[in-house]
């Protein structure tokens, strides 16, 4: 779903905060919260910011090299999906279909079990 003329389209900054509220409430992870600090000042327009996808899950892997940081990995993956649909925040929901999104389906076994003690099928 695009926005229409009356719907702001958000910035990457307002869809990696959302997404990093959406994987970790309380604000206790720590590579989430140093993805969000990487893009906090990132204004260009979420639908138009290139290869999001490879930017987030880049700036991911610099975060977290060994890939034990699974809630950083869905916040990457339901960032991803806000800059596609702004205003469908639905909590879980925005992590499954960002998941699905951007590991096909197939998320890294960290990540896949991360998902499973929350709750989200994939």
């Amino acid at each position: 779903m695009r926005p229409g003329n009356h719907e702001r389209i958000p910035t990457v900054s307002e869809v990696v905060r959302e997404a990093a509220a959406i994987c970790d409430p309380d604000g206790t992870e720590t590579a989430v919260s140093a993805l969000y600090d990487g893009f906090e000042d990132d204004d260009r327009p979420a639908s138009a910011a290139g290869d999001l996808r490879r930017e987030l899950l880049s700036t991911v892997r610099g975060i977290d090299p060994e890939e034990d940081e699974p809630a950083a990995w869905a916040a990457a993956a339901a960032a991803v999906w806000l800059a596609n649909h702004p205003g469908q925040n639905q909590g879980d929901q925005v992590i499954r279909e960002g998941v699905r999104r951007v590991f096909n389906g197939q998320p890294p076994e960290l990540l896949a079990d991360w998902l499973e003690a929350r709750g989200v099928e994939v």
